[in-house]
């Protein structure tokens, strides 16, 4: 099923100043693609050519007993677990790491489609919000899946080099109408949260998010109201100042 042109959407983001501390967002000040019907941050939320990591679901407050027949998530062993990325790229990195920028963070949705189908739409915006805008791959890409009962949240940690600037990327299935991402220090304190209603979750839907400090943070993917599917979370850098 298609979704309408990323270009007429609505953007979801975290609108911050590069070297600042982030201020929590709300659906206010947020922005990203806005789906139809079903088809389809800076101190602090993927290319899918690899075979992309697997995640662990982070323990919800009520975990219910009974799995659903048809609820067939690979990962229920690893139920309140958190998983680590690995950074790819090291701090300082030279610019020559990074691709030629040839189109704005912002400008890069304008002629995308989505398919209401996790990986291939992750690729979708990859292809035209990745390497096109200056940024390399952070980070492999995380395939996993949600249910509003018994999966709601994955939780994935990660450092972040200071002296660059990041985005955040989150695609679902269709069957998820409302993706979320929040960003946490670790014990807990809120960082920053997306939480509009689409199953495209983007911090920074327009402008990367830069880092003057290291700094580690854990990034929940999390399923508002119902639905179940599978989604795709990635980071992307590149350094500052380009």
């Amino acid at each position: 099923m298609h979704l309408k042109s990323l270009a007429s959407l609505v953007a979801l983001s975290l609108l911050v100043a590069c070297g600042s501390k982030p201020a929590p967002v709300t659906a206010e000040n947020t922005g990203a693609p806005t789906p139809t019907t079903p088809t389809t941050p800076t101190t602090p939320t993927t290319p899918a050519t690899d075979t992309p990591a697997t995640s662990a679901t982070a323990a919800t407050k009520d975990p219910p007993a009974t799995k659903p027949k048809d609820y067939d998530d690979p990962h229920e062993t690893e139920h309140g677990a958190t998983v680590t990325m690995t950074p790819l790229l090291k701090k300082g990195a030279p610019k020559s790491t990074f691709p030629k920028k040839t189109v704005g963070d912002k400008e890069c949705w304008q002629g995308t489609s989505l398919q209401g189908e996790a990986k291939a739409d992750f690729e979708t915006l990859i292809k035209k919000c990745g390497g096109p805008t200056g940024l390399a791959e952070y980070a492999k890409p995380v395939l996993g899946k949600l249910h509003h009962v018994h999966d709601k949240r994955d939780t994935y940690k990660i450092k972040l080099a200071g002296g660059m600037c990041y985005r955040y990327f989150a695609v679902a299935d269709a069957g998820i109408k409302d993706l979320d991402i929040l960003v946490t220090k670790p014990g807990g304190a809120l960082i920053a949260d997306d939480k509009t209603s689409h199953p495209v979750a983007i911090i920074e839907f327009d402008k990367s998010w830069c880092m003057d400090d290291d700094a580690e943070y854990d990034f929940h993917i999390e399923v508002d109201g119902d639905g179940t599917g599978h989604y795709m979370f990635g980071v992307w850098a590149k350094p500052k100042g380009t």
